[in-house]
């Protein structure tokens, strides 16, 4: 194992590198562990042959307890259940049936449990969490029916998988043995979709532990989830349910993770199944990725996996102290619900101030549901903080998603990648000397922080220094001081900054910095395609071209925006009149255009800023932001007014899109996929599969839901083909750009990065080196023209009568790109 963990900046000794090593291990073990946790005191699940450790049973008592308490009552409703079909005699029986016969009651109740347990911690839709629940039992079935049948080759699947992951062939190995040993179960995929959907009903029927609810998901549309009851909530507060039964299967690692040099291991030390580089379902593209040469790409992911981190432990312990006080400061969610709001007197008399109250009371116990996983995920990072505090130095294995976008593997807790709060408890192992360079630089950054970067680097730095008494007050006493760092943008990144501070305000240059710098682009999506179609009024709005100060695309669409409202007819555009059309109006739709965002989608964004700004005005007894205007209608008639100022500001970067899905359009009537290679060199295949949607009815106690599901259907889904092309095209070349980043800084000497596809941190000595890195490796890149490569590629691929109606490319306009090396702004 000793040569996968190569040297790390942090020093060992081997004595001590072999007990790091011996440590990532029990920690791989360990998080196995979580995935098929022992139920009914120490007994393991059939193909679980490992014994339990004693750090494993001290450290999920809280777990335990909690299946050993669903266990029973649930395996008792699966067998009433299987008990009531089986008298019900030879009519049509559910689907269900015969899976949670043959797995089993308290097998089948087991694995529900443990998926609902999950699934409810990371507010996973209910059809997402069925089918993980009918994967579960179905994996379970197979595997007994397995050792059943062939002792001697169960055995050996058991050490096979010990040793590691599967490849396509491995894989393809592991079933045809169940194939031939009559071990398969085929189950299609609308079935399982019912198995799960049935498993969890009666597991969640079965006791007051987890609920069922209508709430709005990631996208806005109302979706069905489980969620943890009121009563459940408070066991866990008590018995600090930040434990691993929480926890996300996948650890930080103590050792520097072992290198991808293939698509199928990397990482951590142990293979795992399923967990390969690149995030893809088809299986011939892995195969094929095997063949293809991706050095340059291979070394990237290892460039960002090696950073050595640390936990912050100042940041940690002021954490701490808010979440043990209550919680609800510097965006940490509340630790206990909103109460209620009062009663008012009368109101069993009066049917109005009834009705009004039971509206507002809705609202709180709407927002207090919604809380209640934000405080379950909150505390499952806190006790990952608490397990690797002490750590010298803690890594993240990475991988990439389909179009090359790089992203840590250990999510649950901190992580480069996460919201403020994830990232503040994090800092590199490595600290640096700031030097006056990078005092300047940290100067800037915290600046940024505090949402002062709209104007030049000179400004950011003397308003640091203007306010650098409230920063050492920030630094000095957090929680009891005027706790001016809650007034950030990112409070807790900038509590961690101003501790920094007050550290070069007491040693000077000789500080040594742990804390990463970072380096954002201005709407990423426009200056890729700025560059790679040679705009020069596209790259002025996005900071490509050199400039006294940044330049602001939002303000630029508002402000034309504001110009067509300010002179239109219309009542509804009229309500925006005279200042109304703010850059917070304005930045959703400008970020999400070149990601094809449509008009409808505008006004979604349009009206939900309305609604958080209009917030914000009632919290100070202000009037609405459009004072009395019919926001729906308002929004509706600014989002074409948006659409249009969008349009004329990047209208280069509209021909390119336009472009891509035209191209995509005629490349889907062959019926076959798009795929292109970045400029790194990873092929990226683009295949949406068809879908078809049925329809399931499902009854939790007399409460009919019905639940919409997607199957997948022969072909692809030739919309999704269309709509995917541009986004999925820039956000491949903004991964390609990071990669070539990630390159040259370490050839440069620069080993500790913390990136985030357009954001790029490193220590603040470092920080002028990589922000000139940052300008070499983007004019590197779209000196070829990308895409011209694309057509090549896109014609090779489709048959000639196809190919020759692929249209001309956009042409290309004045801009030299030499000019970005001499912006200062570019990612800033």
């Amino acid at each position: 194992m000793a040569d996968s963990c190569l040297e790390s900046t942090v020093v060992h000794t081997q004595e001590t590198l072999k007990e790091l090593i011996a440590r990532q291990l029990e920690l791989e073990n360990e998080s196995r562990a979580l995935g098929a946790a022992r139920y009914q005191s120490s007994r393991p699940l059939p193909w679980r042959t490992e014994t339990s450790s004693v750090i494993e049973e001290a450290e999920l008592p809280p777990g335990r307890q909690l299946l050993k308490l669903a266990l029973e009552p649930a395996a008792a409703a699966i067998t009433e259940f299987l008990d009531r079909v089986r008298e019900g005699g030879a009519g049509r029986r559910p689907k269900a049936y015969r899976v949670l016969c043959l797995a089993g009651a308290q097998e089948a109740a087991y694995l529900t449990g443990r998926v609902v347990v999950n699934a409810a911690a990371s507010r996973l839709p209910v059809t997402t969490t069925a089918y993980a629940v009918a994967a579960s039992i179905i994996e379970h079935i197979e595997m007994v029916q397995l050792k059943a049948a062939n002792k001697a080759g169960f055995k050996g699947l058991v050490k096979a998988q010990k040793k590691g992951g599967s490849s396509s062939k491995k894989r393809q190995a592991i079933k045809e043995i169940m194939a031939n040993e009559g071990a398969r179960l085929e189950v299609p995929q609308a079935e399982q979709l019912q198995i799960g959907l049935k498993a969890i009903e009666l597991f969640i029927s079965s006791s007051d532990l987890f609920v069922m609810e209508l709430g709005p998901n990631k996208s806005g549309r109302d979706t069905y989830f489980l969620r943890p009851t009121e009563a459940l909530a408070g066991w866990l507060e008590r018995q600090h349910a930040r434990c691993e039964l929480l926890e996300p299967i996948h650890l930080p690692m103590v050792v520097r993770p072992r290198a991808w040099r293939t698509p199928f291991w990397g990482g951590y030390l142990t293979k795992r199944p399923g967990l390969r580089l690149v995030k893809q379902w088809n299986d011939k593209y892995h195969t094929e990725l095997r063949n293809v040469d991706m050095k340059p790409v291979y070394d990237a992911v290892n460039a960002v996996q090696n950073t050595a981190w640390r936990i912050n432990e100042t940041v940690l312990s002021v954490m701490r102290e808010v979440w043990d006080g209550g919680g609800d400061m510097g965006g940490l969610p509340r630790r206990d619900d909103v109460p209620l709001p009062a009663k008012p007197e009368g109101m069993e008399e009066d049917p109005s101030l009834l009705k009004d109250w039971k509206r507002e009371a809705a609202i709180v116990h709407q927002a207090n549901a919604m809380a209640l996983s934000k405080r379950l995920s909150f505390q499952q990072r806190l006790w990952i903080a608490d397990k690797f505090e002490a750590e010298a130095a803690i890594y993240f294995p990475h991988e990439l998603d389909f179009r090359g976008r790089i992203y840590p593997i250990p999510t649950g807790g901190p992580h480069p990648q996460a919201d403020d709060s994830g990232k503040a408890l994090l800092q590199f192992a490595e600290g640096k000397p700031l030097g006056d360079a990078g005092a300047w630089w940290l100067a800037v950054h915290i600046a940024n922080l505090f949402g002062v970067d709209k104007v030049s680097f000179k400004d950011r730095v003397d308003w640091v220094f203007a306010n650098t008494q409230l920063l050492l007050d920030s630094a000095d006493d957090p929680l009891d001081g005027a706790r001016f760092w809650t007034t950030a943008d990112s409070p807790w990144c900038a509590l961690a900054a101003c501790v920094d501070w007050a550290g070069y305000m007491k040693d000077g240059g000789d500080y040594v910095s742990h804390t990463p710098i970072a380096l954002d682009g201005s709407n990423s999506g426009l200056q890729h395609f700025s560059a790679m179609l040679r705009d020069p009024v596209g790259a002025a709005a996005v900071n490509l071209l050199p400039s006294d100060k940044p330049q602001d695309v939002y303000a630029q669409v508002a402000a034309k925006a504001q110009a067509m409202a300010d002179t239109s007819t219309s009542e509804e555009l009229r309500a925006w009149a005279g200042g109304k059309v703010s850059r917070k109006i304005a930045k959703r739709p400008c970020m999400t255009y070149v990601y094809s965002a449509t008009r409808f989608g505008m006004h979604d964004m349009i009206l939900q800023t309305l609604r958080e700004v209009d917030k914000e005005h009632a919290k100070k007894a202000e009037l609405p932001h459009l004072a009395g205007a019919d926001n729906y209608k308002s929004a509706m008639a600014l989002s074409y007014v948006m659409w249009d100022a969008i349009q004329q500001t990047v209208v280069a970067a509209s021909g390119a899109m336009e472009w891509l899905r035209n191209a995509a359009k005629i490349a889907t009537t062959s019926g076959q996929p798009i795929w292109w290679t970045t400029p790194m060199g990873l092929p990226v295949l683009q295949m949406y599969r068809a879908t078809a949607s049925e329809t399931v009815n499902v009854f939790i106690g007399a409460k009919r839901l019905q639940l919409v599901t997607a199957v997948h259907a022969e072909g692809i889904n030739r919309n999704a083909q269309v709509n995917g092309i541009a986004p999925n095209f820039v956000h491949s070349m903004d991964a390609a750009h990071l990669m070539a980043v990630a390159n040259t800084c370490v050839r440069a000497g620069i080993i500790s990065l913390a990136v985030i596809h357009d954001s790029f941190g490193t220590h603040a000595a470092d920080a002028a080196d990589l922000a000139m890195i940052l300008k070499e490796t983007f004019v590197a890149q779209y000196t070829p023209n990308v895409l011209a490569r694309f057509r090549d590629e896109l014609m090779a691929q489709l048959p000639p009568e196809i190919a020759e109606l692929i249209p001309e490319l956009p042409p290309l306009g004045t801009l030299d790109l030499s000019e970005v090396l001499r912006s200062d702004y570019v990612f800033a």
